[in-house]
Parts: C-alpha cells; structure tokens; sequence
C-alpha cells in the first residue's frame, strides 16, 4: 500500500507558511492579477507592474487593454471570453505592451473563481515572461526560413522597387547570359523589357553627349581598376523627351577577378534636375534665368524658415493665379494666406511630420484660392534647404496647377467606384442626419467610414413619451458584411426598442435575433441608454463596447481626466453567446444626466488612431478636445475632434470607421 503524503504539519510548517511561500514564490516566477467579472483589474503583483511599466495604482480600475499589443484579433478575446465566462480554465500565450511602447510575451492561464451563484466573480491570471524565449525562437525560425525567403523578397523588391534595376549575369566569355531590368527601369526609358534588355538600345537611348564619359567608366570596371561607380547623365525616352537619371553599376566578381554579374541602378532625378535649373541661378537674381523661369507653367518659389513663410522670390508664372509677384515679396499676400482654408491645417501638419521624419524632399497636394475667388488644385514640390550646421533656412517649391489632372481622377475614381458609392449613400441614409424633435436635448454627430460602407452605427429613437434612446455600434470588420450586420442590427433595434424602458431588455431581444445570422469570428459592440426627460435617468448597456464619456457641467473646464466619468456597467458584445452567458454577465447602469451635462458616445476608431510612432489618440485625448470645447455649439464639437485626430495623425491612413455621437440636455 503506498503511503499517504505528508500534511504541512507533520513536516514541521502550517498552513499559513505553506500560503505565504507559495505566494512568494508565485509572485516571483508568475505576473499575477485579478479582474471582476467585466475584466477590471482589482489587484496586480509587482511583477505585473513591473513588467508593464505601470504602477498599481494605474493598473487598478483599468481592464487589461491598457496592456494591449493590437496584435491579436478580436476573435481570440472572443474565445478566451466565452470559456472564462463558462467556467472554464483558458491556457494561451498572448503579446502585451508596455508602458513603454515595448512588446512582452506571456504564457497565461486564466481561473475563473466563482461567486455564491456558481457563476465567475473573479479571474485570476497567471501569466510567465516568455519574452526570451519568444525572441530566440524567433531567430531561430528566421535563420530557417531565410533561405526560403530570400528570394521571394528579392524578386519583390525587384519587381516593385521604386527605382530602376537591372541585373546582368556574364558567362566565362563575357557575354550575357541572362540580363532582366525590372518595370521602373523600362519605364524611366519608356522601353518594353525586351527593348530594354538589348545593350544596344540602352546605348542608343544614352545622349551622345554622355556615352564616352560612360564608356570610360564601365571600361574601367572591367579592367579591374573599380568595382562600382555612379554618375549623373541624360537618356532619350522613346516618346522623345529627355530623361534625367543617376546611374549606379556595380559587380561581382569570382576568386580570379572575372566579372560574374553586373548590377545597374537607375534613378529618375528629371524633377530635382528640373528643380535646381529652375531655382539655382534665382538665388542670384538673374535675369536671363527669371526670363526662363517665369515662361514655365510651374511656379517657383524660394520662402524663409519661419513661422510666417516670408516670400523671398516668386516666378512671374504666379500671374495664372491672378497675383503678381509683389504681392508676395512686398508681404501684401502669404501663401499660407491664399492656401485654401480647409487645407491650411494638413499642409501644416504634413510639414511638421516631414520635418520630424527628416525628409529633405517631398510633395503635397492642396488648393490655392485664385485672386478672383476661384479654387485651383497644385502639387507643390518642396526641397529643403540646409546650413552647414544642419538647420532649416530655406523652402523650395515648384508649384504646378494638377486641376486639370484631380477632376481627371475624380471623374475616373467616381466612375469606378458608383455602385459602392451607392452602398454608402444608402447607408449614409440609414443614419439620423435630422434628428428628432427631442426638443429639450441637443444631439451631434460624426461618421467617418474607413471605406465607402462601414461597420459603425448611431441612432436616436423614441422609446415611449418623453423617453428617448441612443445608441452606438460597432461591427467587428469593415466592408460590405459588416454593413449588412450593421443594417439588420439597426432594424432589429429599432423594433425592439419601441416600448420597452429597460435597454438591457432590449439588447438580451437584440441578440438573441441577430445570434443564428451572425458570421462565424463576427459580433457587434454596442452602447444603448435610454433618457427619461421627466426624471433626467439615463438608463445604460454596455455590451463589449467602449466606455461612454461623461462631462458634469458644474465640473470646471481646468479639471484633469478626473472630471471625466466613464459609463463602465457593460457585458458580452452581441452575437458570441446564444443567451445564457450573455444574458448572465449583462449590467444596467442607471446615473442621472441633468441640465448642461456631456455624453460622448464613439467608437474605437477614433481612440485607436495612432501616428506614426504608434501612439494611440486614446480616450484621454477625445476627452481633453471636448473639455476643451465643451461651451461651444455642440454643433461645432465633432469638428474639433475631426481637426484634432487629423493633426495627430496627419500623414496615416484612415485604417477603422470613426463614429461619434454626442447628447447635451438643455
């Protein structure tokens, strides 16, 4: 018979011993923290905080977002809810970041504790760093598949490089054996790729002003005296006009000195050539070069760093616009004044973000208010000019009217683009523009799509006299399904919603309609309160959505974030569960929303903004803009928003739809 194993005591150490070492020795080895129901962290250890780089005072209260990497889809989170909130034990490895921006690895396992019902009142998690393991397996399974990949990322960056490459493999003869340019190289010289793949051609296309300074020098590669060299030289495209081009070649030789492979790289420079011709000779005022320069459609331009951009010099080509060029020297004009309004924001914006990134050399596009009131489109083509010491002087532009060019596009893009502009002007109606005759409530909003139909929804519905309901979603996805969820949801709640004064009613009807139809790693988020006027009760759901926003009006416009509440009671997004979990875990809230108070309903499409260093707008930024601003037309609010999420994030694409829906009781 085996022997029973010894007890605590009679190994000479309690219980409570045995539970303060395995404490110690789990908070040593594991990051350890525990959430409620709804995922809020109510405790973390000091591992946890300090692998996260937050202290426990800024982890408690949150949920576990605040360390999230966007790495993994919502479809994981979705999983991982469903087993925790069945009662079962989840086992995974996630990628967190830190406060620091940092990624962090976890090998995490999380217990559901169950409360008096049975059902999970707590989440403890247990997570082990895994970071270097992470790390090493990743170089390792690079160094493996570097062999497979290299090749797939050559021909890539061949094919698709932006600048023309061609590439010559000799035989032991000297001859070509295999010679391929890629598409940019054919099209600086407007050849097909086997015109371009014929020596002769290429030497054809040359200017023969430039062959012998080039004969020479590929002359001297094969003597042996240079393996590489670059020089600057004019080509003759087949269409007849001259290109300007840097050629760098450069070879490969074998252990006897024989060249194996010869290597060409070219580069259209025919707009800086184009630009320093133009610009170079109108420092010193000359009037041969003004002549020229003012005869050219584009507009030079020479403006000092500063502030206030003062015009040094302005080609008399300026006169298409309906300005002269002491308009702008004698400072009776700027160009940031005759920019358009509406674009003067970006511009600057772009600028700044071009600074910041270093860009010696770059192009926007915006539109210039004509003299006679008119708007013409212009690319503006900036070359940044540097002190010895680095710093910014001056700009040069060379501005040129695209108008012709962007109603070009435009009557291309809308050709194109009808029926799904149909789809979103169908949708677009589906959505309040007039709201209705609330009477004692102010209502604003912004919908921005990622596409021309989006996932996100809002809505403002009477629920019975005097009781009126608002709503906002979010379909997980973009495009054309998830604007079909997004329609059926919003008939389903507008069915749902007449009559009935609980909102959680109504999402528990809403869900259980939408379930059986939903795609499978598909589901909706969603908000719904519902306003009595008679009782100034705001009745709330929280369904895997964002937090709501709420602003007091007798909280001072200085107050930090702690004068903002958030709206937290929430549950299950729609459509994950069939009903018992979902029903289970869902929470009304009730707070009163009086006279002059803020309610900023959005989506996640906005905080998650990020810029080009990957910060994220954040829910604390959308509330400092509406702090801001809060006194203004609520009218005027999603403006700001739009202005502000633009100049953080001046040169990223639109990646998610941005909803915003605000309420002011009067």
């Amino acid at each position: 018979m085996q022997e029973p194993l010894p007890t605590p005591r009679s190994v000479g150490f309690d219980d409570q011993q045995l539970l303060a070492w395995l404490k110690r020795g789990i908070d040593e080895h594991a990051l350890t923290a525990i959430t409620d129901a709804q995922g809020i962290i109510v405790y973390a250890n000091d591992l946890f905080c300090r692998t996260s780089g937050y202290t426990r005072e800024e982890l408690i209260g949150q949920t576990h977002r605040v360390v999230k990497s966007g790495l993994h889809p919502p479809e994981f989170f979705a999983e991982m809810w469903r087993m925790i909130n069945a009662g079962e034990i989840w086992h995974g490895t996630l990628c967190n970041r830190n406060k620091a921006g940092s990624p962090y690895w976890v090998e995490s396992t999380i217990v559901p504790l169950p409360g008096p019902d049975g059902r999970p009142q707590f989440h403890l998690a247990l997570r082990t760093d895994i970071t270097r393991i992470k790390r090493a397996e990743s170089s390792r399974a690079a160094a493996e598949a570097k062999a497979l990949q290299i090749s797939e990322q050559l021909r890539l960056f061949f094919d698709h490089a932006p600048i023309g490459i061609s590439w010559v493999e000799l035989g032991h003869d000297g001859s070509r054996d295999i010679y391929h340019p890629n598409q940019r190289f054919c099209e600086i010289l407007g050849l097909t790729p086997a015109e371009a793949s014929d020596a002769n051609n290429l030497r054809l296309a040359t200017h023969p002003d430039d062959r012998a300074r080039q004969d020479e020098l590929t002359a001297s590669l094969h003597r042996g005296e240079r393996n590489s060299f670059t020089m600057e030289k004019r080509y003759r495209h087949s269409q007849g006009h001259a290109v300007w081009g840097s050629l760098t070649m450069a070879v490969l030789r074998s252990s006897t000195g024989r060249i194996t492979h010869l290597f060409a790289m070219l580069e259209d420079i025919t707009a800086r050539k184009q630009t320093e011709a133009v610009l170079h000779d109108t420092l010193r005022r000359s009037e041969e070069l003004e002549r020229i320069v003012n005869r050219s459609p584009s507009v030079a331009i020479l403006w000092k760093a500063g502030p206030s951009w003062p015009v040094e010099f302005v080609s008399a080509s300026i006169r298409q616009f309906g300005y002269a060029p002491e308009d702008f020297i004698g400072r009776r004009f700027s160009f940031q004044g005759i920019t358009h309004p509406a674009d003067r924001a970006r511009v600057k914006a772009e600028m700044a973000a071009h600074a910041a990134a270093g860009h010696g050399e770059y192009n926007q596009e915006y539109r210039l208010v004509c003299a006679d009131g008119s708007t013409r489109w212009v690319d503006d083509h900036t070359v940044v000019r540097l002190d010895r010491e680095g710093n910014v002087t001056h700009h040069e532009g060379l501005i040129t009217d695209i108008t012709a060019r962007k109603t070009a596009e435009a009557r291309e893009r809308e050709q194109q683009e009808r029926d799904l502009r149909l789809a979103g002007e169908v949708q677009h109606h589906l959505r309040p523009h007039v709201f209705p005759g609330v009477g004692e409530v102010e209502i604003a909003a912004l919908a921005q799509a990622s596409a021309h139909i989006g996932g996100d929804y809002y809505d403002v519905l009477p629920v019975a006299p005097r009781q009126w309901g608002f709503v906002i979603a979010d379909v997980a996805g973009h495009g054309p399904g998830a604007a079909l969820m997004m329609a059926a949801c919003r008939a389903t709640l507008r069915l749902c919603a007449v009559g009935e004064p609980s909102p959680a009613a109504v999402v528990r009807r809403v869900n259980q309609a939408l379930y059986s139809d939903m795609p499978g790693g598909m589901f909706i988020t969603m908000f719904y309160g519902i306003l009595d006027r008679d009782t100034d009760q705001l009745r709330y759901v929280r369904v895997g959505h964002e937090a709501a926003l709420l602003f007091r009006a007798d909280t001072p416009i200085e107050a930090t974030q702690n004068g903002t509440e958030l709206l937290r009671a929430g549950g299950l997004a729609l459509g994950l569960d069939a009903g018992p979990i979902f029903d289970a875990t869902l929470e009304e809230g009730t707070i009163r929303l009086g006279p002059g108070d803020l309610l900023a309903l959005y989506t996640d499409g906005i905080t998650e903004t990020a810029d080009a260093t990957d910060t994220e707008f954040g829910w604390e930024r959308l509330a400092g803009v509406l702090r801001q601003h809060r006194d203004r037309l609520l009218s005027e609010l999603p403006d700001e928003v739009d202005r502000a999420l633009a100049q953080f994030a001046p040169l990223a694409p639109r990646a998610d739809d941005r909803t915003l829906l605000l309420v002011r009781p009067k």
